[in-house]
């Protein structure tokens, strides 16, 4: 096993990690991503939308294991921090909390690209 192939295994079980925390758990979601569910319609938000779309893409990830994948998956990883950056400067959202956010969703994308281009 070489390191490319440990960071792509880390990278989909971080996506698979956080997305069984939206799905099974969606309290400590909330809690990790500092937002709210308030009533049923935010819990099925995130049990769908952190939890059901990250559960498919860290699966798929571990399943299909093609470099094209994780690719796909890195630069939407980078693209969240992307946004989230644009939205520091666009809506002076700058929170640690946003700036720790930042980092870990491009650290995964990196985890993901790294050995894949």
């Amino acid at each position: 096993m070489t390191i490319f192939d440990i960071c792509n295994l880390l990278g989909a079980g971080i996506t698979t990690i956080l997305g069984g925390m939206g799905l099974l758990a969606p309290n400590a979601a909330s809690k990790f991503t500092g937002l709210q569910a308030s009533n049923p319609s935010g819990f099925s938000e995130f049990r769908a939308t952190y939890g059901g779309i990250f559960v498919a893409l860290g699966i798929a990830l571990l399943v299909v294991r093609q470099p094209i994948l994780y690719q796909v998956i890195g630069i939407a990883w980078i693209a969240a921090a992307i946004g989230r950056i644009i939205s520091v400067f666009m809506d002076n959202a700058k929170e640690s909390r946003n700036f720790q956010a930042i980092v870990f969703e491009a650290s995964i994308g990196g985890l993901l690209l790294i050995g894949n281009i």
